[in-house]
């Protein structure tokens, strides 16, 4: 395995915070792998801006890693940031691992982006501006090298209604301010260039309502985009594997329905993807 942190600012001029990128990449043998290209995931974790969730980092990516995909963690700005930084960031983690594809032994043409809670919003943000020349001005490199080619997310927030949305995370994305309010509900601003999404998520969640999940997956059907929605009956915000290795405490239920969502996902990434 290819496990290495990478400080995005020693890469990109532009990227002026302490921003990192962890890899956990399957390497390649003589006796059975050799050139071989495998698909990539940049995993966000979520912790509404205000830390990154260790339980939606490590894990995710070893539980992907088991099946030959290479798998990356952003550890993001968090706390009081100017916008767009968290975004900048995450272009330029998708851009590095383009860039490095033959290192780390990626299909450059298959990497997806996947975020959970508030990291989902930073994932789905970054897509809805992967059209955007800002940011591939901002990294100097060429538009297309900014492409994402899958999106998943684990209860994601997606609007910034207030009637709808995260707290906290609105707090820290909009600091109220209506136009970027407006401007990051997700949902008002699907297009056909969005790219096939795997969305997970529990009826039960009170942190994070369906709806959030449910009004992005209708504009993703409206828009003609191919979307594979997983909705559980049971269980709260911020399940991560939903097992016993990502349970806030030992005690903690399982759902057995609901940590059957890493194969959907495993599937969609090796079938859609």
């Amino acid at each position: 395995m290819i496990n290495e942190t990478i400080k995005l600012k020693d890469f990109y001029k532009n990227i002026n915070s302490d921003s990192k990128l962890v890899t956990y990449c399957p390497d390649n043998f003589e006796e059975f792998s050799t050139g071989r290209k495998r698909k990539a995931i940049l995993i966000i974790p979520g912790g509404g801006y205000e830390f990154t969730s260790q339980r939606e980092a490590e894990p995710i990516a070893l539980a992907f890693l088991g099946h030959d995909i290479a798998t990356f963690v952003l550890e993001y700005t968090i706390g009081e940031f100017e916008f767009p930084k968290p975004i900048d960031e995450t272009f330029a983690a998708i851009l590095y691992i383009r860039q490095n594809a033959e290192k780390y032994h990626v299909d450059a043409n298959k990497i997806s982006l996947m975020g959970f809670s508030a990291g989902g919003h930073l994932a789905a943000s970054t897509t809805m501006l992967m059209e955007d020349n800002y940011f591939s001005k901002l990294l100097d490199c060429k538009q297309e090298e900014l492409k994402i080619n899958g999106l998943l997310l684990g209860y994601p927030v997606i609007t910034m209604d207030p009637n709808f949305t995260h707290a906290g995370t609105a707090r820290c994305r909009t600091h109220g301010n209506k136009e970027m309010i407006e401007k990051f509900s997700i949902e008002k601003h699907v297009t056909n260039k969005f790219p096939k999404t795997f969305i997970f998520l529990t009826s039960e969640d009170n942190a994070v309502p369906p709806e959030n999940s449910l009004r992005f997956a209708s504009e993703l059907v409206k828009h003609h985009i191919p979307v594979e929605l997983h909705m559980y009956p049971e269980g709260g915000h911020g399940l991560a594997l939903g097992n016993e290795i990502t349970n806030w405490h030992k005690e903690d239920k399982v759902y057995k329905d609901v940590e059957t969502w890493i194969y959907h996902a495993l599937e969609f990434v090796k079938e859609k993807i």
